[in-house]
């Protein structure tokens, strides 16, 4: 692992030292290091609480913009002008009373984190570590993994002005699929996770090789890490720094949960908390569930899995990083692991969007199955008070909706027909074909349509395909090569494929192959 060490700040903030979470080695918090250079473990960050303590009171907090830099005192940027923000945090606390109604309990609240800039959790983690690598002087990032992360990534990035390329696993949601290459940023499709990682990893190890501070995002990196924590911050001061007696929480690299429970600690040592009695409760999907069978198994060593989930993609890591972190979080805190079948995760889904009118994604959508499956085992009274994260935005996984709307002919045959208008999960066929048909020569739209019913057998009617010439031009992946007047009335515009159009065509091949 790469690392030095950087010139010394002005003021050290509140950060104490940077410690190893497997080794217990330290390091200087003017270190650039990701993880631990002697063992590669996870490290975290420990704070001078009884410094913060006589720094700030909850008075002070309450007077603040609510959102994640709020708690700038429990974060590891050193200067407030470094900090890359889209206005993250600050997310809405819902009281359930209607699903709380139909689960028999009294006290339920979601943290909907889909409202964040970027629809999911994830942006409190990049906003802290885009953050604190623009603090060191970064000049190129890289990334690859999840959808949400990468999409988050690349909007950070473009807001910090800092050069950014990502990969991409093939099996992808189109949502976060379109919601990536329109921040214009360098995409690629890599065969899966572990690939995409890899070649993001390689690229960020030449520039360093040819002396370009590069920095390669990962979740599981200590300031992303550190920023993840803000959750609990918020739920705590929502509900009047009293904790709630149980929180769960979606486990895909197991770090926001172990983060919320050090979240917890923190605020106990600090004295803004007067219980830390609170139980932490993952979940994961039946199809990819390594920390749970860990915990059922009470192994002390994450037990990797081969499968991952058929829905719930974005929290499907088969050999989670901070894995070992949640499992003792959860256990420590005295909580518990459950996965969730596919099918419990769908249910779930309707239930949120119907209930509460909050449309989550599966991943998302794990915790109140999760709760489901608690309730009817009597592993829960009724009285406690309990928080659910939903941790991001259905809109990401626009094909759940088919499942929604099974068994009603009426909404199965809208649902078709809009499809057929090529407004939702097909749009993105449409748009590949086009981007086929232009990647010969440059034509106008009357001409595209004419090849899109002939050659690609799609029958869409003439302005559908000028909405679609207008969306792609928009992306910036087409451009008005030209103009001309035909029996002086008519204008034809003819379209061409932009250079950024030419590498996202090859990318969209790869995707659908």
């Amino acid at each position: 692992m790469i690392y030095e060490f950087m010139p010394i700040y002005r003021h050290m903030a509140f950060i104490s030292k940077l410690e190893c979470t497997q080794c217990n080695r330290t390091y200087n918090p003017k270190t650039y290091v990701k993880t631990c250079p002697n063992c590669n473990g996870i490290l975290h960050i420990t704070y001078d609480l009884d410094k913060i303590r006589e720094e700030i009171s909850l008075n002070d907090l309450e007077r603040r913009t609510p959102g994640v830099w709020k708690y700038f005192e429990f974060l590891p940027v050193f200067d407030k002008s470094n900090i890359v923000s889209l206005g993250e945090g600050g997310t809405f606390l819902h009281k359930c009373d209607r699903l709380a109604k139909r689960l028999g309990l009294q006290e339920l609240y979601l943290k909907d984190e889909t409202t964040n800039p970027t629809g999911a959790f994830i942006d409190r983690g990049t906003t802290v570590e885009i953050s604190k690598v623009k603090e060191f002087g970064v000049e190129s990032i890289y990334c690859g993994l999840t959808a949400n992360l990468v999409a988050s990534v690349v909007a950070y990035a473009a807001r910090a002005g800092l050069k950014c390329k990502v990969f991409l696993a093939q099996r992808v949601d189109i949502g976060k699929f379109y919601q990536t290459i329109a921040y214009g940023t360098d995409v690629e499709i890599a065969k899966d996770g572990k690939e995409a990682c890899w070649q993001a990893y390689a690229l960020a190890v030449r520039d360093r090789e040819q002396g370009i501070f590069s920095h390669f995002v990962m979740p599981y990196n200590l300031y992303f890490l550190e920023g993840e924590k803000t959750t609990v911050y918020e739920i705590c001061e929502q509900l009047n720094w009293a904790p709630p007696d149980r929180i769960i929480v979606p486990m895909g690299s197991g770090g926001h949960l172990s983060m919320i429970w050090k979240g917890i600690n923190e605020l106990y040592q600090v004295g803004f908390i007067r219980s830390k009695n609170v139980k932490i409760v993952g979940t994961q999907a039946e199809g990819c569930a390594p920390i749970v069978e860990t915990f059922k198994r009470g192994a002390n060593k994450i037990i990797s899995v081969d499968s991952i989930s058929t829905i719930a993609l974005d929290i499907s890591v088969k050999e989670p990083p901070c894995g070992l972190l949640a499992l003792n979080a959860i256990r420590e805190s005295k909580g518990t692991a459950i996965s969730v079948s596919d099918k419990e995760i769908i249910e779930a889904v309707g239930y949120l969007a119907k209930l509460e009118g909050i449309f989550a994604e599966p991943a998302s959508a794990t915790t109140i199955a999760c709760l489901k499956k608690l309730v009817e085992a009597g592993e829960i009274d009724s009285s406690e008070k309990i928080v659910c994260i939903i941790t991001g935005m259905g809109l990401k996984y626009p094909e759940i909706t088919r499942n929604l709307v099974k068994g009603s002919k009426k909404l199965e045959a809208l649902l078709r027909r809009v499809e057929k208008r090529k407004y939702t999960t097909r749009l993105g066929e449409t748009k590949l074909n086009i981007l086929q048909i232009l990647s010969r020569k440059e034509l106008y739209g009357y001409e595209i349509w004419k090849v899109l019913k002939k050659k690609f057998k799609v029958k869409l009617k003439i302005p559908t395909v000028y909405q679609h010439l207008a969306e792609l031009e928009n992306m910036d992946l087409i451009v008005r090569s030209r103009s001309e007047q035909v029996f002086g009335k008519i204008k034809r515009n003819y379209y061409r494929l932009t250079e950024k159009g030419k590498a996202v065509l090859v990318q969209l091949k790869k995707l659908t192959t």
